[in-house]
């Protein structure tokens, strides 16, 4: 966890703003170097990589396949959103709403019948869900692996025991996401790990799913029930966690949302601390993130080879 002083990296943003974006990254990249060090001295088949909403898992496992490559690693990415079951199938919380986020939501032995043919036989198949008719597809995925290929596979679900119950845990490594670093202003924390990743949800969803920002914070209350029973009680079980916080993504976000935040501020006590926040912040134009960065997940435009 990293203390991010945000007076310093406003100065730090007016001096050389394409320094601090560039520090960031590297920092990020570096975790994801030592990742794949370890998998490359460890006789492993298979990556879990879970965390809570936002954290930044699509990306990161992306990355990491490239990263692996660069080690002569070569890798699957498969997700645990293909193990959905059909939605007239799925529990229903007390409010009627269908519990996407619980673990009856995914065919778990399925799952683990995957994971063990890969480690006892190099391969198998998967199934394939259409998320436009929320119905598993007839056709299922061949996959196999050669040498030392890995197989990587993101979700919240991921470290869960059951998820892996009767497979060897030796050939297996969990990697753990979250957003652990804190932003001070004049000395004092300003947001938790909860806003920052409720903060790039909200950006997220109006971009790409057309969810305002008002219903965005109000299904949130959801996921952090979800969050607190079905992925932070494994968080201890991981092998490696990585901070995905990036110390410019508040100046960023600034550029991103702050007018747009601005018809909200009188009705959500929610959006208008994040101008207050935001009002304390040196803006950082989006033409300087990477088009391959982890941030881009959330403001569009992520490019991965």
């Amino acid at each position: 966890m990293i203390n991010i002083n945000i007076e310093q990296i406003n100065e730090q943003i007016q001096q050389n703003p394409k320094q601090v974006v560039s520090l960031a990254e590297q920092y990020y990249a570096n975790l994801l170097e030592e990742v794949a060090q370890k998998i490359e001295n460890l006789n492993v088949k298979i990556l879990l990589i879970s965390g809570p909403s936002s954290a930044g898992k699509t990306t990161t496992s992306f990355r990491l396949q490239e990263r692996l490559r660069q080690h002569n690693i070569p890798s699957h990415v498969l997700n645990m959103d293909d193990f959905f079951i059909d939605a007239n199938k799925i529990p229903v919380r007390p409010d009627g709403e269908p519990d996407i986020e619980s673990l009856q939501a995914l065919d778990v032995e399925c799952i683990k019948k995957c994971l063990g043919e890969i480690l006892e036989k190099n391969e198998t198949k998967t199934p394939q869900f259409d998320f436009a008719t929320h119905t598993r597809l007839p056709e299922w995925v061949e996959c196999k692996l050669n040498g030392n290929e890995v197989i990587i596979m993101e979700g919240i679900h991921a470290h869960n025991p059951k998820i892996v119950e009767g497979l060897s845990n030796d050939r297996i490594y969990k990697i753990y996401l979250d957003c652990d670093s804190k932003f001070f202003i004049n000395g004092e924390d300003k947001l938790s790990s909860r806003e920052i990743r409720l903060l790039r949800r909200m950006i997220r969803d109006a971009r790409d799913r057309d969810v305002p920002y008002l219903e965005s914070i109000e299904m949130w209350k959801e996921v952090c029930v979800g969050e607190d029973k079905n992925i932070l009680p494994y968080k201890p079980s991981a092998n490696f966690v990585i901070d995905t916080v990036f110390s410019y993504e508040l100046s960023l976000f600034k550029f991103e949302v702050e007018s747009k935040f601005k018809q909200y501020q009188s009705i959500s006590p929610v959006i208008s601390k994040y101008l207050d926040i935001f009002s304390h912040c040196q803006i950082l134009n989006e033409d300087l993130i990477p088009d391959n960065s982890l941030l881009r997940e959330f403001i569009g435009g992520l490019k991965l080879d």
